[in-house]
């Protein structure tokens, strides 16, 4: 164990059990420059707490205690000078801020302090070119978009303000309740700010994921956008949260927007319902409101559809059911070459009606697109087997085949059937099941 310390008092046990000086000075180290500098961090640091507890007195004996034994430690300058400057003393902490530059040039919250002494004096110009100097230099500090938003509103800047406070939040989203964000999400939407809006009301929604109308306001936006994938996610949650409600209530559905547009007996009934209050709405209620949001005049057109058939809104399509709604939004995405989307959509679809056959052709076109030739095959698969009479007998053929290489033989036994129900005579699938069956063992 080493005995020699650094410090300048050491005290022991006497014989008498007494305390008393057991080194003298002399014999002590003294701390060398590393570790100087590594006491004065913590001066800087004991500073900051006094600081924040607004104990000036405290706060300025750590900064001078930090200076004595590193005299080139910027901290404890600007922290200086943020306590010169609360105490009206401005002349002195412009000089010691100066004095932190000069140690540290590269230091962006010695930037936003000269940016704030400026804003404090109104001088708008000089704050603004102190805080853009923060961002430059750290372009995630969100404190100084913060900052930046303000003074570019004093500037009559608005356009730059939202966008410097739309940084800020995505920077830092914790500074904001839930209801903060909807609300000012709504001014937004008002002033047609859409982009801008769904910065806000996404994080609202991260804060609060159980606002099912702030939902629907969101994928509405999004909507209104172009925004068809954040659509779709959002859209989902709604759809989740709809089913989580219904198996906690005991509800005697699991599909709550599938009862619900099952009784959607004319574009009337539709309509009526979209006018109830917000207040007084019920979760199917929501649920069509979000279904009508991300449904646009082209969603019902279909893919591969040659004919120009003027396109239409769902919310005007009676006998509405939620797979058919799903596929239909599908084919809206197919359109825009959204294929991820698509095959959300498609998905979805497919959960709700097993036995829509159009569906898992859509889903089988949206695989190849991306080159997920497995999956698209076993789509295909499963549309000709819900139609087999619908498909040649040599496609039945074809995908047989192509089964086998996925080792799928009991669809490609499937496939091979229906080729020889639809044409007996066909030589090259007899021999084939003949082979199938015998390395089935049948």
């Amino acid at each position: 164990m080493n005995n020699t310390l650094a410090s300048s008092h050491l005290v022991s046990l006497n014989s008498n059990g007494n305390l008393h000086e057991s080194i003298s000075n002399s014999q002590l180290e003294k701390p060398t420059l590393r570790q100087k500098q590594a006491i004065a961090q913590i001066y800087v640091e004991q500073a900051w707490i006094y600081f924040q507890d607004r104990n000036w007195r405290d706060a300025i004996a750590a900064c001078k205690n930090a200076l004595y034994l590193n005299s080139q430690n910027a901290d404890a300058y600007k922290i200086f000078g943020n306590i010169l400057k609360i105490k009206g003393k401005k002349a002195e902490a412009l000089g010691l801020y100066a004095k932190a530059l000069e140690i540290n040039p590269n230091s962006a919250t010695i930037y936003a302090n000269l940016g704030s002494f400026h804003a404090d004096q109104q001088n708008w110009q000089q704050a603004l070119d102190y805080y853009q100097q923060a961002v430059i230099i750290d372009p995630a500090f969100a404190g100084a978009y913060r900052s930046l938003a303000r003074i570019w509103e004093e500037l009559g800047e608005s356009d730059q303000a939202l966008e410097c406070l739309c940084q800020a939040v995505n920077l830092e989203p914790a500074k904001f309740s839930a209801t903060e964000y909807f609300d000012f999400g709504d001014r937004l939407y008002r002033e047609g700010k859409l982009k801008e809006a769904s910065i806000f009301y996404i994080q609202g929604v991260k804060l609060n994921p159980q606002g099912k109308a702030q939902l629907v306001k969101l994928v509405k936006i999004l909507e209104e956008l172009g925004e068809w994938q954040q659509a779709v996610i959002f859209y989902h949650q709604l759809i989740s949260l709809s089913k989580v409600e219904s198996a906690t209530g005991n509800l005697a559905i699991t599909k709550p927007i599938k009862h619900l547009l099952s009784k959607a007996n004319s574009a009337t009934q539709l309509s009526a319902q979209r006018n109830v209050p917000k207040n007084t709405q019920t979760k199917h209620q929501v649920a069509t409101a979000a279904l009508e949001a991300i449904s646009s005049s082209d969603t019902t057109a279909k893919l591969g559809d040659k004919s120009a058939q003027p396109q239409q809104s769902l919310s005007a399509v009676p006998q509405l059911n939620s797979a058919s709604s799903w596929n239909d939004l599908g084919n809206s995405y197919a359109q825009k070459q959204q294929w991820l989307k698509a095959i959300s959509c498609y998905r979805e679809a497919v959960e709700l009606a097993p036995d829509l056959s159009k569906t898992h052709r859509n889903l089988a076109k949206a695989y190849y697109k991306i080159d997920k030739k497995d999956q698209a095959i076993i789509s295909w698969y499963e549309a000709c087997n819900l139609e087999p009479d619908g498909v040649k007998s040599q496609d039945h053929f074809s995908l047989a085949r192509q089964l086998v290489k996925l080792k799928q033989v009991d669809k490609a036994v499937a496939c091979l059937r229906h080729a020889l129900k639809l044409d007996p005579n066909f030589a090259q699938a007899e021999a084939a099941l003949g082979k199938l069956l015998k390395y089935q063992g049948k």
